[in-house]
């Protein structure tokens, strides 16, 4: 079988799009896969390293705003397109797949419209505009979310799997990733995401908090700044702007986030969906604080639905600041019963079958 998937632009598109790839290796024999991506985003870096064959393609997001960059970004579209094209007849797929971002819309648009068994999964409560205008031509719409399938004007291609999920997600124990990061049992691990790219306001609030625990030795913190904030926020810390103890790790960009997730006591973490999904496969309590800067307020739809079952605690970014993120942290240190009713909760949600009903759609597609 010869197999295109796409998805590009963040994490909450590569990630997914991989965990489908590397699930496709195990259950269809023999394969031809080729991962398409854009020629300049992070996943030209991140997939040739999982060892999975990679096709860049032009992409450029069209701006609401009437410009220069408009009449460029239209070009760039055509030619992404006729890039598409051509790696169709090239490759002639049996399947394309698509997990959103503007190269996937190329992609997948062309080859529906040749008559390629498509599918696509949107990983958003609420589906982003690639997917939506995607669902009028695939022959099947994946989602993560049962409640999102009103947002689709074709609910007869719609159907429920859930988020793909890294299979290590499920394989790593907790006590494996506490032994390797080095967090003994006593000890009340708190990490911080603030997505592949970092979050501003994030990185301030939890980088102002963290000289009110510097003395609370049996609190450890591990801080993803985001690999463009990092260099910005060392210099902060080296300058005596944030105060930060030795109980404070800073990475820029965490590559095994399975091991810090599964060994965390609380996540403090973004909202996007791949994020909350490896949370809740991690069983980790968490702390969410959408970002109010995305299309559509998907984060916000997102976090609530963790709210809804009792998963994690949703705190709006407007209402973010130093003393309220200090005082949430000294509660569920001081009533630990907190975090335990909430990682109870993540164990109710069995995301271990998502990539077994993925591979089911797909294998329709072939049939």
């Amino acid at each position: 079988m010869r197999v295109l998937i796409t998805g590009g632009g963040t994490g909450g598109h590569i990630y997914p799009a991989i965990a489908i790839a590397e699930r496709l290796k195990k259950d269809f024999r023999p394969l031809e896969l080729v991962y398409v991506g854009s020629k300049n985003g992070m996943e030209k870096d991140i997939v040739p390293k999982k060892g999975i064959t990679y096709v860049g393609m032009d992409v450029a997001p069209l701006n609401k705003k009437l410009s220069r960059k408009t009449f460029k970004a239209i070009g760039t579209l055509f030619k992404g397109l006729w890039q598409a094209n051509r790696l169709i007849k090239r490759f002639k797929p049996d399947v394309i797949i698509g997990t959103g971002g503007y190269v996937a819309g190329s992609l997948v648009m062309v080859g529906a419209l040749r008559g390629v068994p498509s599918a696509i999964h949107e990983q958003n409560a609420y589906p982003g505009l690639t997917n939506r205008i995607l669902s009028r031509f695939v022959d099947y719409i994946m989602v993560s979310f049962e409640d999102s399938k009103v947002h689709f004007k074709h609910p007869e291609k719609v159907i429920y799997t859930g988020m793909p999920i890294l299979d290590t997600y499920f394989s790593t124990s907790r006590e494996q990733s506490r032994t390797k990061l080095g967090i003994a049992d006593e000890e009340m691990l708190i990490v911080t995401v603030g997505g592949s790219n970092g979050a501003m306001k994030l990185n301030q609030v939890m980088l102002s908090s963290y000289h009110q625990f510097s003395e609370i030795k049996n609190i450890k913190f591990i801080h993803q700044s985001g690999t463009r904030y990092y260099p910005y926020v060392m210099e902060d810390i080296k300058n005596g702007i944030y105060e930060v103890g030795d109980n404070v790790k800073i990475l820029g960009y965490i590559k095994e986030m399975h091991v810090y997730l599964n060994a965390a006591d609380l996540v403090i973490s973004r909202a996007g969906a791949s994020t909350i999904n490896e949370i809740i496969a991690s069983k980790a309590p968490s702390v969410i604080i959408p970002s109010p800067n995305v299309a559509n307020n998907h984060q916000l739809l997102n976090a609530q639905l963790m709210d809804k079952y009792g998963m994690g605690v949703v705190i709006k970014e407007e209402d973010l600041n130093e003393e309220l993120m200090v005082h949430t942290i000294q509660d569920f240190n001081k009533d630990p019963s907190k975090l335990n009713i909430m990682r109870q909760n993540c164990e109710k949600m069995d995301l271990s079958k998502t990539l077994d009903a993925i591979s089911a759609v797909i294998r329709k597609l072939t049939d």
